[in-house]
């Protein structure tokens, strides 16, 4: 009202910079005056980036007086007639137990069998479900069949590793050698010929490659891996092929052209040196030669015959074939 007393008005709150007005309790004693809400000023930060955010408190990362902490519970854990203690949440699970029990005793978490009260526990329960507390007592053996699917686990994936390390090495050996066919077949395609002995070196080392690959057995993603790689050998094969047919093309057409040029012309024949005197007669030259020289049988006859004559002697006598 106009004319009511200024006492009777409540005293205006001062105004807030920055954010909203909280509302506080108001303090208790006479100083309180009127007994009303007091409204606290808000703190407000800058962040890192530059934003502008309201500052927390200390009390909101204080845990809720509300939340009770999780207890830790010891459970003793009897193993080939030896009892360890281990102390766990009494919100873990059975797994996590069993992770404690192998570094204590040594045996693989998978090949543990967890008995509590007569009864097998799965990995995946957990402790308060199954009524475990403090001071409760668990047995764990070990299981045979647990153990061989494990081994088994374990070699197919050692087996697959193995496969994954030699797809590995026979792709970075194939990545080595696709440069050299990639400039084999650019030179063929431009037309220029190429050694015979490089494009069969290069086919060579690629057969050697997919001989490897033969050899690799392997599933899954290995297995892929293995089929692109004899796919990605098989087509540079084949391209090298190809290089091979053009290059036997391009060297026969420079045969072709080489035969079609005209042959250059015989040089003359030396002439024979002079045959000497002599030298290099034939055998019917001296043939005539012996035949033109005189004959001495008739003079030996004649001569024989007069002296037969003056010495008196008779004749020889001759046999009647001889007189004719």
């Amino acid at each position: 009202m106009l004319g009511a007393s200024p006492r009777g008005r409540k005293a205006a709150a001062p105004p807030v910079k920055l954010g909203s007005a909280k509302e506080a309790p108001a303090a208790g004693g006479a100083g309180g005056g009127s007994g009303g809400k007091v409204l606290a000023e808000e703190v407000w930060e800058v962040r890192p980036g530059g934003m502008l955010v309201q500052k927390r408190g200390g009390g909101d990362d204080e845990p809720s007086p509300n939340v009770k902490p999780v207890p830790t519970i010891r459970v003793k854990v009897k193993h080939a007639g030896v009892t360890h203690e281990i102390y766990i949440s009494s919100e873990a699970s059975f797994g996590e137990l069993k992770k404690l029990v192998a570094a204590k005793t040594g045996l693989h978490p998978d090949d543990q069998k967890v008995l509590y009260k007569d009864r097998e526990r799965d990995s995946k329960a957990f402790l308060d479900t199954a009524g475990v507390r403090d001071r409760s007592k668990v047995v764990v053996l070990e299981d045979p069949e647990a153990r061989a699917r494990r081994l088994i686990g374990e070699r197919r994936s050692g087996h697959l590793q193995k496969a994954a390390r030699a797809v590995a090495a026979v792709t970075a050996e194939v990545d080595k050698l696709a440069p050299k066919v990639a400039a084999l077949d650019a030179s063929v395609r431009r037309g220029e010929k190429v050694a015979e002995k490089d494009v069969v070196q290069v086919t060579e080392l690629l057969m050697n490659e997919l001989l490897r690959l033969d050899a690799v057995v392997a599933d899954g993603d290995v297995k892929a891996q293995r089929r692109m790689q004899v796919k990605r050998v098989q087509k540079y094969v084949e391209t090298l092929d190809a290089v091979a047919a053009k290059n036997a093309a391009l060297v026969g057409k420079s045969g072709e052209k080489a035969a079609a040029k005209p042959a250059p012309a015989p040089a003359p024949a030396p002439a024979p040196p002079p045959r000497q005197q002599g030298q290099g007669q034939t055998r019917w030259e001296m043939f005539d030669l012996l035949s033109s020289l005189p004959s001495t049988s008739s003079a030996s006859s004649t001569t024989t015959v007069s002296s037969t004559a003056s010495s008196g002697a008779p004749p020889p006598s001759r046999p009647d074939w001889m007189l004719f």
